[in-house]
């Protein structure tokens, strides 16, 4: 896989999603391998996506930022993989909520995409 190969599989996951009502990405290729994609998108329900993935293909996601809001701007939730909380026994992975920092594994776009487009169809089923 190449870096263009990934680009165009995100791509796909976003156009595929119906729960996306707006969205501002961009894509930038470094190498054959190694690009980068920042972007916000806007989920039904109003919640706010922004992120940032260094993409290195084959090797651990060099730097990475997944912050999701709700209409109001409040933090739901924010996972990166800054060189803070060394006590995190994932470290440098971890998640950020309201009210603290937990253990994560390495997340990818498509990971975190999934896990909001699950917490929203919760919310709807409810």
């Amino acid at each position: 896989m190449v870096i263009s190969d990934y680009f165009r599989s995100i791509e796909e996951l976003l156009n595929n999603s119906k729960l996306i009502a707006d969205k501002n990405i961009d894509f930038k290729e470094f190498d054959i391998d190694e690009g980068m994609i920042r972007g916000k998108l806007l989920f039904l329900g109003g919640y706010v996506f922004t992120f940032m993935e260094y993409i290195s293909i084959g090797k651990d996601r060099p730097k990475y930022r997944f912050n999701l809001s709700d209409s109001k701007g409040d933090l739901i939730f924010r996972y990166d993989n800054a060189a803070h909380h060394q006590n995190i026994h994932t470290y440098p992975h971890h998640k950020h909520t309201p009210t603290e920092i937990k253990p994560s594994r390495e997340m990818g776009l498509a990971d975190v995409i999934s896990e909001i487009e699950m917490m929203i169809l919760n919310d709807f089923v409810k």
